[in-house]
């Protein structure tokens, strides 16, 4: 099976968001629970300026892709800053957290080794 999915092929699906993660907003564009795919899921975030992700963790390694703004990435207490065009690897049950700490959307794609989303669970 072959399928291409952006953003507008996701149009009719709403952002999701979560008091826990103030100024963040995410769509899912391959997901087991939107699409017909197995084996990944990757979805778009968004973190306006000053949102961010808390400290958190989760089993399974996840891959961003940065595609706009900049940011703070927290590993494990060491601060990073990452960009537009920047890729990060991070291992299964590292603690991280990203801040966006400019003036655009930091925005970010991730990839899960997962058939869906909600098959991670985020610990704090």
């Amino acid at each position: 099976m072959i399928f291409v999915n952006n953003l507008k092929s996701a149009s009719d699906q709403e952002w999701s968001s979560t008091e826990k993660y103030p100024g963040v907003r995410w769509k899912f564009l391959i997901d087991a629970d939107y699409t017909k795919s197995s084996g990944l899921s990757l979805g778009i975030c968004e973190i306006a300026s000053g949102g961010e992700l808390i400290l958190h963790y989760h089993s399974p390694d996840e891959i961003y892709v940065v595609n706009g703004g900049k940011g703070i990435l927290n590993k494990s207490g060491e601060l990073d800053t990452i960009k537009k065009g920047d890729v990060v690897y991070i291992a299964g049950n590292a603690k991280h957290a990203l801040k966006n700490n400019g003036k655009e959307t930091l925005e970010f794609y991730w990839i899960f080794p997962t058939d869906r989303f909600s098959e991670v669970k985020y610990l704090s």
